[in-house]
């Protein structure tokens, strides 16, 4: 005898295929009734997942076939469902029955036709909105009509309008911000100014604002240098407009009255964690709570929601209030909190679960609803990262933590703890399909600092409210009354600060595929639920993938390549990250924002916290000016380069470097991390990887013509060499070519940005490129790369790559 989730059956025959496909066709009736009875419990349920996995569809398919389709399925099914009829009477056939005593088969028929419209229309509006398109009018302008407005506290205004045409466009406004401050939704514009796509992702890990605007159905950026207001909204919408600047100025008032007496970091900190309005937050504040693997700490969600409720049942009790008048206070107040932090994904999740918690309805019916709410106000809602990571998050908790409280008390943990310990496993567990999204950090000391984070953050929304009030009530001692708040926040603060500290010390984040991450997390899911169907139909199916999918992992990380090759994205300018087992090596860095914010988010995502090599080619403020960024962050060791001026010693190029106002500062600490380096010398990056230094063979200057010429020499199955040329023209193109060194490459780093002065034919012959990387910036002043160069590498045959197209080019080897 064996035992199969809690059924006991004999051994019995193999049948056949055919036997045994008909056997389960037999069983669809038993199946049916068991999904009736799951309806009937939970009838937002099936709504639910329908709904959201119908726009997901039409999302990543852009057409109408795919909901259709799905409405035509949802059909046939209910009709099956109204029409089957089993002989067996089992309990739950009764207790479905009983549910349907005030509704007959027609009604549920009715509503499958209902739900098959709805998936239709919703299928519509995004598909329809994906390919909209723009017209202008005769005078120059876009008509259009103001779908949104959005206050921030910096002072700004996003608003959203529809084009004459159909497509969504975000407005960045040019003029005087008051003149936004009389707009409401549902007005009638007509904008002048220009209209471009948003900016796509350049380098590995960066932020993709394009598909980020794309997933809430908005296609276009409109800077706009003035409009003319044609119409006034209809009376509906002003009056919905009035009440969003109301809560945006309590929001502001609220906000103004408890961080009174706070500086300014710890006031935008404020603003971010209890309203979710990050526009005051310094952006390497940001960095640090993304970091720590605490992004979602500046997002009001279900941490903060259960924060800002902590005290109120407790409060309504004392007061002795009934049930009845209990809810409806309990529903003003989630309802107001809803307002003052914005009405996000995660905050109306969390209020409609927080709403039928207190009524006493189950976890997942909460979740349904509150999932069939958002999306049918907003279809492309199932597409924001917040809303999946929030119902995947919650999933997991309900889900898995009561097993995992139980496998940590083994160890002697005590209940309380391994409680506390098991939902933030368990939302880590519910979050990994987005690992790879979020740079996540699945190590024990960022798992403690999110525990303490959330714990932190929590108590700040705890005391946000009774805060604020005391300190409205009696402002003379504001200082005091918001000590508890301004802790929390402090503790907030540290806590992150320490996770950015340990996380820029170096280890990778997680970079695995995601279908691998996401059947993982479906497969734990499925190991986690309870016996029922969904888990003896797909728990075999999920684990047999799953165990393919890591094994062509495996296989990947057996076969690791020897060295990756990384020319990123820096605009006008140019930068390259070379990795291998042992050493790292950075060469430019672009200029000093990019090298800032953009080559220091490149180090995080690959997990570098400091380059071991960097060399510099020239002085040139758009190789080196990143590198001089880097140096102030303490992210690069010794540069190395051909010039390094001599006490007192005068260039142009140097002095030209260091009179820009960001880079002055930093002068004598980037001077000592300089160290000389000439034609001749090897530096040795792993046993088969080296770079041989090819030109000059001494340091006369800081110019175009004495930049640093290297080649990279990578001994794998095939040698491949990339030779790097900065910003040399034909003059030391010539001396390269009559000198001795071996320049012939399989990679041209074409130089000075695809500059016609540059990259002559002789030089392509003598190098004999079958690849030529160009890193330039999109619409640059100086129309690089010129025509006449392009037109030479074609004529050779060389494959071309550019930056300003392509973003970084990353080649393994």
């Amino acid at each position: 005898m064996k035992n199969y989730y809690g059924k006991t059956y004999g051994n019995k025959e193999l049948l056949a295929l055919p036997e045994r496909i008909f056997q389960r066709l037999r069983m669809l009736p038993c199946w049916l009734d068991q999904m009736s009875y799951a309806f009937a419990k939970r009838p937002c349920l099936l709504p639910a997942v329908v709904l959201a996995a119908d726009c997901l569809i039409s999302y990543r398919s852009g057409s109408m076939i795919p909901p259709v389709f799905l409405s035509v399925f949802i059909v046939f099914f209910y009709a099956v469902f109204c029409c089957s009829n089993s002989k067996e009477k089992t309990f739950r056939k009764q207790a479905f029955q009983h549910r349907l005593e005030y509704a007959n088969r027609f009604a549920v028929m009715s509503c499958g036709l209902i739900l098959a419209v709805v998936v239709t229309l919703l299928g519509y509006k995004i598909v329809s909105r994906l390919n909209a398109s723009c017209y202008q009018s005769e005078n120059g302008g876009y008509p259009c009509v103001i779908t949104s407005v959005t206050y921030k506290l910096s002072g700004d205004t996003d608003i959203t309008a529809c084009l004459d045409g159909g497509a969504l466009a975000k407005i960045r406004y040019r003029g005087d911000l008051s003149d936004l401050e009389s707009l409401f939704p549902g007005d009638c514009l007509t904008l002048f100014g220009t209209l471009k796509e948003p900016e796509k992702a350049g380098n590995p890990g960066e932020f993709d604002y394009r598909e980020y605007l794309r997933s809430k159905g908005i296609l276009y950026i409109f800077s706009c240098d003035r409009f003319v207001k044609n119409g006034n909204a209809f009376v509906l919408y002003r009056i919905a407009g009035y009440l969003q600047q109301f809560f945006f100025e309590f929001r502001r008032e609220a906000v103004s009255a408890v961080s009174d007496t706070f500086d300014d970091s710890f006031k935008a900190l404020t603003a971010a964690v209890c309203t979710g309005d990050r526009s005051l937050l310094e952006e390497s504040v940001q960095r640090d709570f993304k970091m720590s693997c605490c992004s979602h700490l500046l997002a009001v969600s279900g941490t903060h929601f259960a924060g800002f409720l902590a005290c109120l049942p407790s409060v309504l009790d004392l007061l002795g209030i009934k049930r009845r008048k209990a809810m409806v206070a309990y529903v003003l107040f989630c309802v107001t909190v809803g307002c003052l932090t914005g009405w996000g994904s995660s905050v109306t999740r969390a209020a409609v679960m927080s709403i039928c918690a207190f009524a006493a309805r189950d976890w997942l019916s909460a979740l349904s609803l509150a999932s069939v709410v958002m999306v049918t106000a907003d279809p492309f809602c199932p597409m924001s990262s917040g809303f999946q990571m929030s119902f995947c998050a919650v999933l997991a908790i309900k889900t898995c933590s009561g097993k995992i409280t139980e496998l940590l008390m083994r160890f002697q943990l005590g209940e309380k703890i391994s409680s506390v310990l098991s939902v933030t496993v368990s939302a880590s567990l519910g979050m990994m399909p987005f690992w790879s999204d979020i740079s996540m950090r699945p190590d024990l000391e960022h798992l403690l600092i999110q525990i303490g984070g959330s714990f932190a953050a929590g108590a700040c929304c705890t005391f946000f409210i009774p805060c604020v009030l005391l300190c409205i009530l009696l402002p003379f001692w504001s200082g005091y009354l918001s000590s508890p708040l301004f802790l929390c926040l402090k503790c907030l603060k540290k806590l992150v600060s320490a996770g950015s500290v340990m996380s820029g010390n170096g280890g990778a984040p997680v970079h695995l595929s995601n279908m691998l991450l996401f059947m993982a997390g479906i497969t734990v899911f499925l190991l986690f639920m309870p016996p029922c169907l969904i888990r003896r139909l797909f728990l075999k199916i999920s684990a047999a993938v799953l165990a393919c999918l890591v094994g062509f992992e495996a296989v990947s990380v057996v076969n690791k390549p020897l060295c990756t090759v990384v020319f990123a994205d820096v605009g006008q300018g140019d930068c390259c990250l070379i990795m291998t087992h042992e050493l790292n090596c950075l060469i430019d860095g672009g200029t000093y924002e990019e090298g800032g914010r953009t080559v220091r988010d490149l180090l995080d995502y690959y997990g570098i916290g400091k380059a071991d090599v960097c060399i510099m080619s020239h002085w040139d403020t758009d190789h080196a000016g990143g590198l001089a960024a880097l140096c102030s962050q303490g992210r690069t060791g010794l540069i190395l380069t051909s010039y390094v001026p001599c006490a007192g010693e005068s260039d142009k190029d140097v002095n030209e470097f260091f009179r820009s106002a960001e880079i002055s500062p930093v002068k004598e600490a980037y001077l000592s991390c300089l160290a000389e380096i000439t034609a001749g010398e090897r530096i040795r990056l792993s046993d088969s990887v080296y770079i041989d230094v090819l030109y000059p063979s001494s340091g006369i200057g800081g110019g175009n013509e004495e930049s640093l010429v290297v080649m990279l020499d990578i001994e794998g199955k095939e040698e491949t060499k990339i030779l790097f040329t900065g910003d040399i023209g034909t003059r030391s193109e010539s001396l390269l070519i009559g000198s001795d060194a071996d320049i012939d490459c399989d990679i041209l780093k074409v130089a000075h940005h695809g500059s016609k002065y540059s990259t002559s034919c002789e030089f392509i012959e003598a190098c004999s490129p079958a690849v030529a990387v160009i890193s330039v910036g999109e619409h640059n002043f100086y129309g690089h790369p010129a025509p006449e160069t392009l037109e030479r590498l074609e004529t050779y045959g060389c494959e071309v790559f550019r930056t300003d197209r392509e973003g970084a080019v990353v080649m393994a080897f």
